[in-house]
């Protein structure tokens, strides 16, 4: 096979990759009635513990607005809260309520069981090469 086809098929099969792990974690979503949107919120924040507007529209490259509005419906909900500090007043930080941070931790481990299901028939050697791959080809995709 000839290189270009080898990377369309790479490419495929990492469309193919991301359609499955996202249709895992719609699964997981529809159980705790956010939107896969809403949860990114909740994942980024997570990583982050805080978070203004604009990097939050960075990272999940939607505008202003539509962040704002995902912000505004989990604050609804409980699970954000948003804080003006003395030291930097032009930027609100958004982290985590008490709930929101119960919330983001059950999610999490529902979300690592059910991919622990999947590649529960993988060795601990086969976890650990398919991990050095993939960091090899987003390494590749961010041209490192």
């Amino acid at each position: 096979m000839e290189r270009k086809n080898k990377a369309f098929r790479a490419a495929m099969m990492i469309k193919e990759l991301y359609s499955k792990t996202t249709n895992i974690i719609s699964d997981n979503l529809r159980e705790s009635g956010l939107t896969h949107q809403q949860c990114m919120v909740i994942q980024l924040i997570a990583h982050k513990k805080e978070m203004t507007i604009t990097e939050l529209c960075k990272e999940m490259s939607l505008a202003k607005g539509t962040v704002s509005g995902i912000v505004q419906r989990l604050e609804k909900l409980g699970y954000l809260e948003k804080e003006k500090r003395e030291d930097d007043k032009r930027n609100t930080y958004i982290k985590f309520s008490k709930n929101g941070l119960d919330f983001a931790n059950t999610f999490k481990s529902n979300m690592s069981s059910s991919f622990e299901n999947i590649f529960s028939n993988c060795s601990e050697e086969d976890m650990d090469e398919m991990i050095v791959d993939l960091r090899k080809i987003l390494n590749k995709i961010e041209g490192k």
